[in-house]
């Protein structure tokens, strides 16, 4: 179909939106919370300030505001330094959740790193962009040309990127809170552990080094 004959297919575009939702709580775990109603457990977490952050009856959601989680992507070649994403909740309210991503470092010499601002519908179960790179309040159909030379469905392309990029997280991220491994004689071996965490009998070659999540959490 040319840019000139396109029509928006609206099915395309939710499903999207909802794959990306679906993305964002196997990312942020603290998203649960909305549907679970465990937002007591991060009262303790965030250490801002105490006012804000300790929950009330009337929007306990807001005890979320400033929570951070951030992934390993990749490893600099000839450098420590890791590519990282970092996805942190700026705002939280009882339906709504806004969520600010951002890769480092940056590269200025290749490239502008991804960032985006993303509006999570709880109540809808679905996500959106809402601002990429400083652009905000994209439309669903461009006419062409246009004096800010976006394309036809550049608000499809934006959230189908979105998608891109969580699914990358989540099949080659780790994170930064995972232990560090090192290959001996074909096995995993611990330099640290995470404080919080059972460091169980053996570490599952497929699983051990790609998330946190999937470690085991020290019961009560």
């Amino acid at each position: 179909m040319s840019k000139a004959n396109y029509s928006i297919d609206l099915i395309k575009q939710m499903a999207e939106y909802d794959a990306n939702y679906i993305r964002l709580l196997k990312l942020v775990p603290q998203l649960q919370a909305y549907r679970n109603k465990s937002f007591d457990e991060y009262a303790d977490t965030n250490c801002g300030d105490i006012s804000k952050n300790l929950p009330t009856n009337d929007d306990p959601e807001k005890v979320l505001e400033g929570l951070t989680t951030e992934f390993c992507i990749a490893d600099l070649e000839n450098s420590s330094e890791k590519v990282t994403v970092q996805i942190k909740i700026l705002e939280a309210f009882k339906y709504t959740t806004t969520l600010e991503i951002v890769q480092r470092p940056e590269f200025k010499k290749w490239m502008t790193n991804p960032s985006m601002l993303v509006r999570v519908y709880h109540d809808a179960s679905t996500a959106e962009v809402m601002s990429y790179q400083g652009h905000r309040n994209l439309k669903s159909r461009y006419s062409q040309p246009n004096h800010k030379m976006y394309h036809t469905d550049e608000k499809m392309q934006v959230n189908s990127f979105l998608g891109e990029w969580l699914t990358h997280c989540l099949k080659v991220g780790r994170s930064i809170k995972a232990p560090e491994l090192t290959i001996t004689n074909n096995k995993h071996t611990l330099q640290s552990w995470p404080t919080g965490y059972k460091k169980p009998n053996q570490i599952d070659s497929n699983y051990g080094y790609t998330s946190v999540l999937h470690l085991r959490r020290k019961t009560s």
